[in-house]
């Protein structure tokens, strides 16, 4: 497939609905989630969770990638060099309040978002850039 693995992350204050959040980090990773919640305090107390999920099996990363292909892709190829370090790792935002209606939009960082990190397999002779666009943009 040409991706190494799929790891994304949110963040929820006491005052969310983790339950709700859990629930479409699910329906993102696909049929076998292996969702970790992590519980801590902020500094001044208050509950914080770390929801979070990686997919390295080439099954659940197609599946997550089926999902991201139904997001209007011009946000991305705009500036889809910026958003590719120089690890070779994707970086993009999926707004939260549309994935707990099960629905992708590709969000900035000013919304609460899920981030997501794609890690890309570049092989000699090949660029991060053009693999990510053989990946999301092939008909």
């Amino acid at each position: 497939m040409g991706l190494h693995h799929v790891s994304c992350r949110v963040t929820a204050s006491g005052v969310d609905n983790t339950a709700t959040i859990v629930d479409a980090m699910e329906w993102l990773a696909g049929d076998e989630p292996d969702i970790t919640v992590d519980k801590s305090t902020s500094y001044h107390g208050s509950a914080v969770y770390l929801i979070s999920f990686k997919l390295s099996k080439n099954k659940a990363v197609k599946q997550f990638i089926s999902k991201i292909k139904t997001v209007d892709k011009t946000v991305i190829a705009e500036k889809l060099s910026e958003k590719i370090d120089e690890n070779n790792t994707l970086h993009i935002r999926l707004c939260l309040d549309n994935l707990v209606e099960q629905r992708v939009l590709i969000t900035n960082s000013t919304q609460k978002s899920v981030k997501c990190n794609i890690k890309i397999e570049v092989y000699p002779g090949q660029t991060a850039i053009g693999e990510i666009n053989n990946i999301l943009f092939e008909q």
